[in-house]
């Protein structure tokens, strides 16, 4: 960061940076609208540019533009859900994005090479470090669509049989993990503002923890830490997968530290 004859450095990129994490958010409704591979190249070239364990740079993406192969590849990523939501009915199934996939015009299959986890010390190689490394590609990745004025969001598969469906579908190689799948593309405002169930989504989605909540200097100061019913309070009332009414007295979240 260049700095001023006082020292003082120039914030600029740092101004920019923040305005575009600010406006970030995940996007569950899109346009039809086609988005030109110009503009996915531009959005993955910064993908590619993430840090990762190792320098490993496991990632490798499939761009799926084809509606029928997108129809398909979303309801493989969907199609455990009833099952799911009979498993656990106080979560919020209703933002999640998996069953939406068709709508984004491209869907971009982040894959993992599971060869480079060689590349990581044998105590970790138990698949967290090449997760780690795909998650921050997909930050990098949402970012870069931000700032094009693209939306995005986070589809998660990890396993079982939509991976092989999705394997199969597109004919991706056994060395790869198929754990997450990004739509990109216009969001469709009016449409999310429609769509009720999106409601905890957009209210709550852009709160954040005050930095001085987050932050202890030197060493954690035990003073500040959240109670076990202020951190259970949390989950129920500022994320968006738990919705219900906070249950009076309920103590399920963290046990303590």
């Amino acid at each position: 960061m260049r700095a001023d004859a006082s020292g003082i450095p120039d914030r600029a990129c740092y101004d920019t940076l923040r305005n575009l994490v600010s406006q970030r958010r995940s996007v569950r409704r899109f346009r039809s609208d086609c988005v030109p591979r110009e503009i996915i190249g531009l959005v993955l070239d910064i993908a590619r540019l993430s840090p990762s364990a190792a320098n490993s740079q496991p990632w490798e993406f499939v761009v799926v533009e084809d509606e029928a192969l997108r129809r398909d590849v979303a309801r493989a990523a969907a199609s455990l859900f009833s099952e799911l939501r009979k498993r656990d009915q106080s979560f919020n199934w209703s933002i999640s994005v998996q069953p939406f996939l068709t709508q984004a015009p491209v869907l971009i299959v982040v894959l993992g090479d599971r060869r480079m986890i060689e590349a990581y010390p044998s105590i970790l190689r138990g698949g967290v470090l090449l997760r780690q490394s795909l998650a921050a590609c997909i930050y990098g990745l949402q970012l870069a669509a931000e700032s094009l004025g693209l939306a995005s969001a986070w589809g998660t598969i990890q396993g079982g049989r939509p991976e092989a469906e999705i394997r199969q579908i597109l004919g991706i190689p056994e060395c790869f993990t198929v754990d997450h799948i990004v739509p990109v593309g216009y969001p469709d405002e009016e449409e999310v503002e429609r769509a009720v169930a999106l409601t905890p989504a957009r209210e709550r989605g852009v709160r954040r923890r005050p930095l001085a909540d987050v932050v202890h200097w030197g060493t954690y100061d035990p003073d500040r830490i959240r109670s076990d019913d202020e951190a259970s309070r949390f989950v129920w009332t500022d994320t968006v997968t738990r919705v219900l009414p906070y249950p009076a007295g309920r103590r399920d979240g963290p046990s303590g530290c």
